[in-house]
């Protein structure tokens, strides 16, 4: 019996220590959108740069525009094959399935699905009413059958049809779907949230046997406001002007997707991984010089873990007139980040105006420059963000998280 023991007190110790080790973070494939409708060298630059971070390509191939419009994408077949990487053809729907001419659309559909051999599925992204979701699963079951045999067909899901009885027959027809966790949230005016973005997940997630993938956001958009506050338009993929943010209340809002707040999820998703989740899919590969859209270099960072500290500077630069300096604000780091919540002008210098998402809420000896709105400030790019007077010398600016 005491020869025995040890071994009782190897296996206690062997059960204890399982007991206590934390689960390690489950592998996540991550494939990325390529969204844009021109293609030029930066981007087939960016699919070279990024085919290591990737393990396929969903490619906006065509889209039937709002007034039911078929227009294809003329996308470089070469800068694909030379990424080394699968690529996934997605048509874009955006007008309503009732007001479209459907033997059309299918036509124009197989033809397409026949211009991409190598492929093993398509993937539709269409955004529909709630109430029309059977309707849309019995276009994808005529879809299916049309379609050659063994191809795989996928669909973007949204949240709002987590709550629909109807999302059951749509998801059971087809291989797989992508959940957008991203999209635009107009009380609150944001492009994501974490908690929403888990909950969504967890809500899929109860509700197919199937593989499912979750769209991250790495982008940011503007809202166009007309006169009484309404959307008017957003502006997801032309570039940012600085100038235009903030300077007419509600003419226009900047919003983004903070790389710390879509990391959090990442890692939640890492370490909470729900079953037949099959991966994530980034809305949109980043190019060097897209300002909608986070650095590639920051994108790089939350993908594999890197991430450093944001590094914002501001300073005093020389204005137009004697004695006037505009207030800048800079991101000297390797990573994106949003602009602090206020900037303090230290005397001698009085606070005159602020612009591009600040207001001067405090004139004085100390003046102080409030955020109004939130925006992301890239890596390596500067905005002005306010005007001051001096009188004699130059003051300092602190930046106030």
């Amino acid at each position: 019996m005491n020869a025995r023991r040890p071994w009782a007190v190897v296996l206690a110790a062997v059960l204890l220590a399982a007991c206590g080790e934390k689960a390690a973070p489950t592998p996540i494939v991550h494939d990325a959108y390529v969204w844009q409708r021109r293609w030029q060298p930066a981007l087939a630059a960016a699919l070279r740069d990024a085919a290591d971070l990737v393990g396929a390509w969903r490619i906006l191939a065509a889209e039937v525009d709002r007034q039911g419009r078929w227009q294809p994408i003329a996308v470089d077949r070469a800068a694909i094959a030379a990424s080394h990487r699968p690529a996934i053809p997605v048509v874009r729907i955006a007008a309503p399935l009732a007001t479209l001419d459907r033997a059309a659309l299918m036509a124009d559909l197989v033809a397409l699905r026949g211009d991409w051999p190598t492929s093993t599925t398509l993937e539709i992204d269409h955004d529909c009413g709630t109430r029309q979701l059977a309707d849309y699963a019995r276009f994808l079951v005529t879809l299916r059958r049309a379609l050659p045999s063994g191809q795989r067909l996928s669909l973007t899901v949204l949240p709002d049809w987590l709550g629909a009885r109807e999302l059951d027959g749509l998801l059971a027809t087809v291989d797989e779907a992508v959940l957008q966790v991203h999209s635009l949230d107009k009380p609150a005016y944001r492009l994501f949230d974490a908690a929403s973005a888990r909950a969504w997940t967890a809500g899929l997630a109860r509700r197919t046997d199937k593989p499912f993938r979750v769209a991250l956001p790495n982008y940011g958009s503007r809202l166009v406001l007309d006169g009484r506050g309404r959307i008017a338009a957003v502006e997801s993929e032309v570039p940012w002007a600085a100038e235009r943010v903030g300077e007419v209340p509600r003419e226009g809002r900047e919003l983004f997707a903070a790389p710390a707040s879509v990391s959090a999820f990442l890692r939640w998703l890492e370490k909470n991984a729900p079953r037949h989740l099959a991966g994530v899919v980034w809305f949109r590969l980043p190019l060097a010089g897209d300002q909608r859209a986070w650095t590639p270099a920051t994108w790089r960072a939350v993908i594999t873990h890197r991430e450093k500290p944001v590094r914002l500077t501001g300073e005093l630069q020389p204005g137009d007139r004697p004695g006037q300096q505009v207030v800048v604000l800079q991101n000297q780091g390797a990573m994106d980040g949003p602009l602090p919540a206020a900037l303090i002008v230290k005397a001698p210098c009085r606070g005159i105006a602020g612009t591009n998402g600040y207001v001067l809420e405090r004139e004085s000896d100390d003046s102080v420059f409030l955020r109004s709105q939130q925006a992301l400030l890239r890596a390596g790019d500067q905005v002005i963000v306010g005007l001051v007077e001096c009188s004699s010398g130059s003051g300092r600016v602190q930046i106030d998280e």
